[in-house]
């Protein structure tokens, strides 16, 4: 007797089990919605880590579990060092900035406390002042709280820290197996496209962690020689500061220019004959000029177009991050609206049945920077002198086979025709030489 047929749910079943599931899962997050912090912080520390143990794993041909365990164990010193070694010169830095923030509020208060005159109308900055104050002043009391309430409930104590550690650990050394078993969940017909979107969305996140940790010491280096070369005090501190806000695209390098201006206004240069006002105006340019090299030349070449997010979106995200989750959620919010534009944009061509993944339009290559070009240009000059191209001769034949045996595993075909062609009446054999040395 032939198997009994398997008895499939209707419509109907698949439905009200789909819904009962889903709210048994909101409702276990949300239950749970305080060991979530944690394990973002774990996946994200697994994310960037892997790399470095896929690497391991191939060239230092160790196991998945030892590479993963020599890399945590690297990251566990760093941790213990770092203290000792970065913290002292940081709060020096920190420390030295030594700004009267009373006489600079009383300043602003002066400032903005006199009607401004433009063209013939007085215009009284009091009331926007006033009202600026008390927005920023609720957005940082949120951001404070949801900070405190972050490292308080579980990066200050032991057990959270042991758990993330253990998490990210596991996350990194299971990644593929994880990978996999996730691509096998989506029933056959839908496989492909559930990859592709993984694919997609591993290609924003890899682009902002992995990219911004790049552009983030980059600009630090950039921001501290700049600073340092115009006389800015405490330039140190300020490079540091715009590395470290580069994790907020956009709104960070505005936010980081803010108190390297106020700085300048207030304090000056220590060598430039100038006046604090212009000064500042000209550390407000290089900020700018900064950023204008990032956008055009750092961006496109680390991270791509991944994210491409407008800077008011990437403001309103950062402002609901950092009241939703306080510092973790400014620092992910870039990286969240990118992930759920991806699917937004999936679901939408999918309702409107347009081609789900439609293939990017091909867009020029940026053209080389002035000093690029110029390197390039001087370097076919100088090889252009060295290089001579002369007809063949029978005494380059040890040369050719030197050539020879680096193509094809030592199999190319030249060697058997090279007496031949030599000899050919009709047509003429030409070798290039560089140095005396047939190449």
């Amino acid at each position: 007797m032939g198997a009994e047929p398997v008895q499939r749910w209707d419509v109907g079943t698949k439905r009200l089990v789909g819904t009962v599931l889903f709210v048994f899962l909101a409702l276990v997050l949300y239950r749970f919605r305080a060991v979530l912090p944690p394990l973002i912080l774990a996946f994200l520390i697994a994310f960037i880590l892997d790399p470095v143990v896929d690497f391991l794993q191939q060239r230092a041909r160790l196991s998945r579990t030892g590479a993963t365990a020599l890399v945590f164990l690297v990251l566990l010193a760093l941790v213990a060092l770092a203290p000792v070694i970065a913290v002292p010169p940081v709060v020096r830095a920190i420390t030295s900035l030594n700004l009267d923030f009373v006489r600079i509020a009383a300043q602003l208060d002066q400032f903005f406390a006199r009607p401004v005159q433009v063209l013939g109308w007085q215009i009284d900055l009091k009331d926007v002042y006033r009202q600026f104050q008390a927005g920023l002043r609720d957005f940082l009391t949120a951001v404070a709280s949801g900070t405190v309430n972050f490292v308080v409930g579980f990066v200050s104590t032991l057990f959270w820290a042991i758990f993330i550690l253990l998490a990210a650990f596991y996350l990194t050394r299971d990644a593929d197996r994880i990978v996999a078993w996730l691509d096998s969940l989506p029933p056959e017909p839908f496989r492909s496209d559930f990859v592709r979107l993984r694919h997609a969305i591993t290609e924003v996140w890899n682009a902002f962690l992995r990219g911004q940790l790049l552009l983030g010491i980059f600009i630090a280096v950039i921001t501290t020689v700049v600073n340092t070369a115009i006389g800015l005090p405490n330039a140190p501190a300020l490079g540091l500061l715009a590395g470290v806000l580069e994790f907020i695209p956009n709104v960070g390098p505005i936010l980081a220019a803010v108190p390297a201006i106020l700085i300048a206004l207030f304090q000056g240069s220590y060598w430039l004959p100038l006046s604090n006002f212009w000064f500042a105006v000209l550390v407000a340019g290089l900020y700018v000029l900064i950023q204008q090299v990032e956008a055009n030349l750092l961006i496109p070449r680390i991270m791509g177009r991944s994210l491409n997010l407008h800077p008011l979106v990437v403001l309103v995200a950062v402002i609901l991050g950092g009241s939703l989750a306080g510092i973790l959620g400014v620092l992910i919010a870039a990286p969240t609206v990118a992930t759920l534009r991806v699917l937004g944009e999936y679901i939408y061509r999918r309702l409107t049945d347009q081609e789900p993944f439609p293939s990017a339009p091909v867009r020029p290559s940026p053209r080389p920077w002035l000093g690029r070009r110029l390197w390039d240009w001087l370097r076919r000059w100088r090889l252009a002198r060295r290089w001579v191209l002369r007809p063949a001769c029978p005494e380059d034949r040890s040369g050719m086979e030197a050539v020879c045996g680096t193509i094809w595993d030592g199999e190319d075909y030249i060697p058997e025709v090279w007496d031949e062609w030599l000899a050919d009446p009709d047509g003429e054999l030409t070798v290039a030489e560089l140095d005396g040395r047939v190449v």
